[in-house]
């Protein structure tokens, strides 16, 4: 379900209609994220880290209110009550394809339906076609390259398409080990019109802290969620 914002009277009118005007108005924030606690439950358990992660970034990600607002094809605001993700997968032939599991905060379904969605869509050979069709708005992006530990990340992008140009992209390469610690760099870049660099910095916070709580979040991760949300004063306004 989504919900329409009037924009005459929304707090953030004025940089919305400053940033909305601009040819580029993305911006994107990386920073490295500490995942030691939960790649040791995902290799203890026999999990795939990937299904881990992906449901640790989509539930946290799902607190921030500015990533889950979208322009619409009609250049309407609108706030999704929930986001999905929507991921790039290396197939057997190795021509990359997208594939997207609708979230859920059940831990276990996800998981289940994001391993048989990926190995579905890895064992196709034929080209995909779905590649220029338009994505549902309430998608999030991601990508994942496990090869190279970079610094930055960019992605491309339809300017002319506002609503498409609306969806964040998220990106993550591969983790190294420092200190006896296994991190990984996280890009997150969005639509400047719809949040400021605050709710990108509270993205980071939230998943940070999920990471840090290891077996406790995916055990219960609504109750945790809430609790690091309470603790740094996250809520939604709208």
């Amino acid at each position: 379900m989504m919900k329409i914002i009037d924009i005459a009277t929304w707090d953030r009118k004025t940089p919305y209609e400053n940033f909305v005007r601009y040819t580029n108005p993305i911006f994107s924030l990386s920073a490295r994220l500490d995942v030691t606690n939960v790649y040791k439950r995902s290799k203890e358990k026999g999990r795939s880290f990937f299904a881990d992660f992906l449901f640790l970034v989509a539930a946290s990600l799902n607190r921030i209110e500015g990533l889950r607002l979208r322009i619409d094809e009609k250049g309407q605001v609108v706030l999704y009550d929930q986001i999905t993700p929507s991921y790039i997968v290396m197939q057997e032939n190795g021509v990359i394809a997208t594939c997207r599991t609708s979230f859920t905060l059940d831990y276990e379904d996800f998981y289940t339906r994001v391993r048989e969605d990926l190995a579905k869509k890895a064992a196709m050979t034929e080209v995909q076609t779905e590649f220029n069709r338009k994505e549902e708005p309430s998608v999030f992006y991601t990508t994942c390259l496990p090869w190279l530990d970079f610094v930055s990340m960019s992605n491309p992008y339809h300017f002319e398409d506002a609503s498409a140009s609306s969806i964040p992209r998220l990106s993550w390469g591969k983790f190294v080990e420092e200190n006896g610690r296994r991190r990984l760099t996280f890009d997150i870049a969005a639509h400047h019109a719809l949040l400021d660099g605050k709710a990108l910095c509270d993205g980071f916070a939230v998943m940070s802290a999920a990471l840090e709580k290891g077996d406790a979040f995916f055990e219960d991760p609504k109750g945790v969620l809430d609790e690091i949300c309470a603790s740094l004063g996250i809520y939604d306004k709208l």
